[in-house]
């Protein structure tokens, strides 16, 4: 080779060797940029746990359910807008005695209307036995029939509930001696009310527990 002819390849040469390393290189950058990037896939985020609630604890379950019978509330329809109940700060209560047989008492509780206006009693309302020394002394209220009448009561006028009770211990009640707590007086409420009134009661100790039964209040 002539000495031109080397200086003409030489060139040549270079460029292709040059051509070569540059290709080699650019796939090299590549593959660098696709291993730096990290990949993202399903498995890679953290799966959210599905949201779990506890069960509140129930209102009603959380205390135990009233047992005592319910109190009608309201008038009868027909006297729907007609006068309001009547308040126990209009009323004044008495107990008188009735007949007696066989271990068997009666009295009636009378309720009179001394407000100034017209009102009117429908139910039962509720009772209690209080002991002597002024403890409570056990009561438990029987409603029984005739069933409960809204009754109208001018000023002046009374409506009155049947009270029977039995003298005659049972169960583990003492047979010597007094049954239950000799009462001194009865509280009183009157239906559809939350005060209460007093009366006296010289009737004797109430066996059986202290149970009374009660019919409703009807006009006297």
């Amino acid at each position: 080779m002539t000495n031109r002819t080397t200086r003409l390849a030489l060139p040549v040469l270079l460029a292709g060797g040059l051509a070569l390393s540059a290709c080699s290189f650019s796939g090299g950058t590549e593959d660098g940029e696709a291993s730096s990037s990290p990949t993202t896939t399903a498995a890679s985020s953290p799966t959210t746990p599905a949201a779990t609630t506890a069960a509140a604890p129930s209102s009603t379950g959380s205390a135990p359910a009233v047992t005592a019978a319910p109190e009608p509330s309201g008038a009868d329809p027909t006297t729907a807008g007609g006068p309001d109940r009547c308040h126990t700060s209009e009323l004044t209560g008495s107990l008188a005695q009735g007949d007696a047989a066989a271990g068997n008492r009666y009295a009636t509780l009378t309720l009179t209307n001394t407000g100034g206006e017209v009102c009117t009693v429908y139910g039962y309302g509720g009772i209690g036995l209080v002991a002597q020394d002024g403890s409570a002394a056990p009561t438990q209220q029987v409603r029984v029939d005739p069933a409960p009448r809204t009754v109208t009561l001018q000023p002046g006028q009374a409506v009155a509930s049947t009270l029977h009770w039995t003298v005659v211990a049972t169960g583990s009640e003492p047979t010597t001696g007094d049954c239950e707590p000799t009462p001194g007086r009865l509280t009183v409420i009157p239906p559809d009310e939350t005060d209460s009134l007093s009366v006296t009661w010289s009737y004797g100790p109430v066996c059986s527990a202290g149970q009374i039964e009660q019919s409703a209040y009807v006009a006297a």
